[in-house]
C-alpha cells in the first residue's frame, strides 16, 4: 500500500502523537509499504536531522512552511499553499491517515476528498484539558472545542481512539462517523527492565545507599499537575529522608515546580532533568523504582506505558483513559486527582513492600507487550486494508 500520514506534529517536537506518528510511519515501512508523511516545518533550517530519521525510518517527509501558532505556545500552523496537492498527485497514495484537526489535519480532509480517497482519522486527546492554555477554560469554550473536533473527524471514513473513554465522548458529542478503539503502542523492544542479574543487584545495591527514587516523565505544564508529585515527596521524605524524585521532560511551568521545589526545601530530593530520549530515556527510567503522575487529562499516555514497558510499578490518577492500562492493585494504584496525599500514601506503601514492588513490576510489564508495535501496526495495516476494499 502507499499511505499518506497527515500530522501537525512530528518530531523533533517532543509529545505523544508525535512519538506515535513516527514509529507507525517506521513500521508501516518495515511491513513493506511506501509511507509519505505531511507535517509542518519546525521552524528552523537544519534538516539534517530529517534526512537522518527518513534514512533510518525508510519514508518520505514533506515538511509544509509554517509560522508560530501565538495562541499556543511551541504550535506552528501550516501556510494554504500547493505542496500537498503536488506530491500527492507524484505519490499516488491508497489511503490518507490524518492524526491532528488542525492546519495541516484540514489538508488531509480536503485532499481525500479532492482525490476520491479513503481517509482514518485518529482522535488522540482531550482537547478540552488544554483550553486555559489560551486563557479559554470555560464552558461556552470547551463545548466549541468539542463541535469543532466531532465536526472535523465526521469528514472521516473511519475514526480511532485509543481508550474507550475519549470513544464515548467522541459520540456523546455527536460523533457520526464509524468508531473503533484503537491503541497506542509501545516500544517494549527499547522498553523493558533491566535483565542482566548482575546489573538488578548492582541497581539494588546503589538505591540502598542513595535512597530509593521515583520518576516523573512528560510536560511541564499545568494540567500535568507536577506540583502535586513534589507535594507529596516533600511528605514521603518525612519517613524517607534519602527519597529522590527525578523528573524527566521541559515545559512552560518548570520555573514554578523549581520555586515550590525551593520552598519546601526539598532541592536535594528533587531533580529536574530536562528531555531525554531513546536509550538515556530508558536508562533513566529503569534507575527508579515507581513512576508517578497527577494528571488527570490522560488518554492513553506513552510516557506511562513506556515506563510499564520498562517494568515500573505506576501510581496514577482515576480519571479518563487510566484505568484502561493501571489496573489497582495489579500493576499500581489509582488514587483521587488532587490528592498529593493519596499518592503519598500509596507510595509508601509500596516501597515499604519489595515483593508487592516486584509483583507490580511484572505485571506493568506483562501488561505493556499487549501493545507492542509489531502487533498494533499489523492491526492497523487490516484496517487499512478493509477500508481500501470497502472505499
Amino acid at each position: 500500500m502507499k499511505i499518506a500520514i497527515f500530522s501537525d506534529t512530528f518530531p523533533p517536537q517532543i509529545d505523544g502523537v508525535s512519538s506515535v506518528v513516527f514509529r507507525s510511519a517506521v513500521w508501516l515501512v518495515k511491513l513493506g509499504h511506501k509511507v509519505t508523511v505531511f507535517t509542518i516545518s519546525n521552524g528552523s533550517n537544519n534538516k539534517s536531522d530529517d534526512r537522518v530519521m527518513t534514512q533510518k525510518g525508510g519514508f518520505e517527509l514533506i515538511r509544509i512552511p509554517s509560522v508560530p501558532a501565538l495562541v499556543y505556545p511551541g504550535y506552528r500552523l501550516a501556510l494554504p499553499i500547493g505542496t500537498i496537492r503536488k506530491s500527492l498527485r507524484s505519490f499516488q497514495p491508497d489511503i490518507i491517515h490524518t492524526h491532528t484537526p488542525f492546519s495541516i489535519g484540514w489538508s488531509a480532509i480536503r485532499a481525500a476528498k479532492l482525490f476520491h480517497l479513503p481517509i482514518v482519522g485518529t482522535h488522540h486527546t482531550f482537547y478540552e484539558h488544554y483550553l486555559k492554555h489560551l486563557h479559554l477554560d470555560f464552558k461556552l469554550a470547551k463545548n466549541f472545542s468539542w463541535k469543532y473536533t466531532v465536526g472535523y473527524y465526521n469528514h472521516c471514513d473511519l475514526v480511532l481512539s485509543p481508550s474507550k473513554s475519549l470513544s464515548q465522548q467522541l459520540k456523546r458529542h455527536g460523533l457520526k462517523k464509524p468508531l473503533q478503539i484503537f491503541a497506542n503502542a509501545v516500544e517494549t523492544e527499547l522498553f523493558k527492565p533491566i535483565a542482566n542479574e548482575r546489573s538488578k543487584k548492582k541497581l539494588k545495591k546503589t538505591r540502598k545507599i542513595n535512597g530509593q527514587s521515583l520518576v516523573y516523565m512528560g510536560r511541564l505544564s499545568y494540567e500535568k499537575s507536577v506540583d502535586q508529585l513534589i507535594r507529596a515527596t516533600a511528605e514521603i521524605s518525612k519517613k524517607i529522608p534519602q527519597i529522590k524524585l527525578m523528573i524527566i521532560g521541559d515545559g512552560s511551568a518548570r520555573a514554578g515546580l523549581e520555586d515550590l521545589v525551593s520552598k519546601l526545601k526539598i532541592n536535594n530530593n528533587v531533580t529536574f532533568l530536562g528531555f531525554r530520549q531513546n536509550l538515556e530515556l530508558v536508562e533513566a527510567l529503569q534507575a527508579n523504582d515507581i513512576f508517578l503522575t497527577a494528571s488527570k487529562t490522560e488518554n492513553m499516555p506513552i510516557s506511562v506505558m513506556e515506563a510499564m514497558s520498562t517494568g515500573l510499578p505506576i501510581i496514577a490518577i482515576d480519571a479518563l483513559g487510566m484505568p484502561e492500562i493501571v489496573k489497582d492493585n495489579v500493576n499500581g494504584f489509582l488514587v483521587r486527582a488532587d490528592d498529593w496525599q493519596a499518592i503519598s500514601d500509596k507510595t509508601l506503601e509500596l516501597l515499604n513492600n519489595e515483593k508487592l514492588m516486584d509483583s507490580f513490576s511484572a505485571a506493568s510489564r506483562q501488561e505493556s507487550l499487549r501493545y507492542s508495535e509489531e502487533t498494533t501496526v499489523k492491526s492497523l495495516e487490516k484496517i487499512y486494508q478493509k477500508l481500501i476494499k470497502t472505499k
